[in-house]
């Protein structure tokens, strides 16, 4: 029987974006190990290549439309102008519904697109009966999407969460809450496997939900890439910070370090530098305005995933930034795998999590406390000490951390799932 995948996913074949990257990375090595593979998404990212079937389904709710013409706004241009002149003509004749749907369902805009994915999912799993259903990404509504799919089909199905979904800020409201937290109880009472991208995450799913679905870790890993430019140590101290900033994830605790630092140390002036590449430049800029050693801090903003890759292996020192809350005990930003490809040294601020501390000191880096001024600090002398010393070159030790090897997990997984 030929190996075929229907895979769901809300976001696929999107730059820079986390949970598109995840199914992203993976397809390629699913494709080697004879997959064949179906992909339905929303309509934000472009098109796979012509090789793969790739149905693009839009959302049906005007939350929904909205986000992905705005997606769509946003892509196709830059001005503010003409921004708002086309979302006002193109989305006049939705806000009266949505405005209504706000008052009387309060949930996150993709939640939608399971309505349209599921009708979708069902047609073409009972014209192609695929060996497997797999729904992954950060959205809820591929899951629930996948679950209808394989309550019609017979078809089993293996849910993966790039997040967890019961925690606060994916459900702010009360009544999102209490949704989020029946769709997993429902995931874990009719799927065949469910994935966690952590240890932790499975074991907290596993005490919430007493259904007998099998909870597993897969680490989602990065891809190793050939990098253009390589590392040489430099006139001056780069330490650079690549991804989106933002809510607990921020800089207040390293910008105090770094300019208690600084106070002491004033000759130091003419040779820090943070760059900060990938987060929005208008609220950095705010915050650099703000920041008595603004000279130092360095604002790129977005680029292109490739040339972020290429620019990581550069710096002296790669500067990683957990979110200070309740769900950072039970994630693993997937920035660290491509952290660790490029054998950089990583300052790590980590925040109450063993199991990523773990894996960065093992791999022989700096990891500190996200919410300790003091520990950021000395984290940071023990960097530049090392610069001075020409003690930061490119490790030669290989991350274990691969999509492929994730890939090689997850096809055990899909093997015992369509065997039992």
């Amino acid at each position: 029987m030929k190996n075929r995948w229907l895979i769901l996913s809300y976001f696929g074949n999107i730059d820079a974006m986390a949970p598109s990257h995840h199914i992203d990375d993976r397809i390629p090595y699913l494709s080697k190990k004879n997959v064949c593979i179906h992909f339905i998404t929303s309509p934000c990212g472009a098109s796979l290549n012509k090789d793969l079937s790739h149905i693009r389904v839009p959302s049906i709710a005007p939350s929904g439309i909205r986000y992905e013409v705005r997606y769509f706004l946003r892509k196709k241009t830059s001005n503010r102008f003409w921004f708002k002149f086309w979302e006002i003509i193109l989305l006049l004749p939705v806000y009266p519904f949505y405005f209504i749907e706000k008052i009387f369902l309060r949930l996150d805009t993709t939640w939608s697109w399971f309505i349209s994915a599921s009708v979708i999912a069902t047609l073409h799993a009972i014209k192609n009966r695929p060996t497997i259903l797999y729904s992954t990404g950060g959205p809820v509504s591929a899951h629930i999407a996948a679950m209808i799919a394989s309550a019609i089909t017979k078809i089993p199905y293996i849910a993966e969460f790039q997040d967890p979904l019961v925690h606060q800020y994916a459900a702010p409201g009360k009544f999102e809450r209490h949704f989020i937290r029946q769709v997993e109880r429902l995931i874990f009472k009719t799927a065949n496997a469910v994935i966690f991208l952590t240890r932790q995450a499975a074991t907290n799913a596993r005490e919430r939900n007493k259904y007998n679905a099998r909870a597993v870790s897969i680490y989602a890993g990065a891809t190793p890439r050939k990098r253009i430019m390589t590392y040489s140590r430099g006139d001056s101290f780069n330490i650079a910070h690549f991804g989106s900033l933002g809510g607990s994830r921020n800089l207040s605790c390293f910008l105090k370090a770094w300019a208690a630092l600084l106070d002491e140390k004033l000759n130091m002036l003419g040779y820090l530098n943070l760059h900060l590449y990938g987060s929005d430049k208008k609220n950095l800029n705010r915050q650099r305005e703000q920041f008595k050693y603004s000279e130092t801090i360095h604002i790129h903003g977005k680029i292109k995933r490739s040339e972020a890759i290429n620019l990581m292996g550069s710096v002296d020192v790669l500067l990683l930034i957990q979110n200070t809350d309740d769900v950072s005990f039970e994630t693993i930003p997937s920035k660290v795998f491509e952290y660790l490809h490029t054998g950089r040294p990583i300052l790590a601020l980590v925040f109450r999590n063993p199991e990523l501390q773990a894996i960065l000191e093992e791999m022989g880096h700096i990891v500190v406390q996200a919410d300790d001024e003091v520990a950021v600090r000395r984290g940071l002398e023990t960097c530049i000490a090392r610069w001075e010393q020409n003690k930061l070159r490119t490790s030669a030790l290989e991350s274990p951390y691969t999509v492929e090897r994730a890939v090689d997990e997850l096809m055990m997984v899909a093997t015992e799932v369509t065997s039992s």
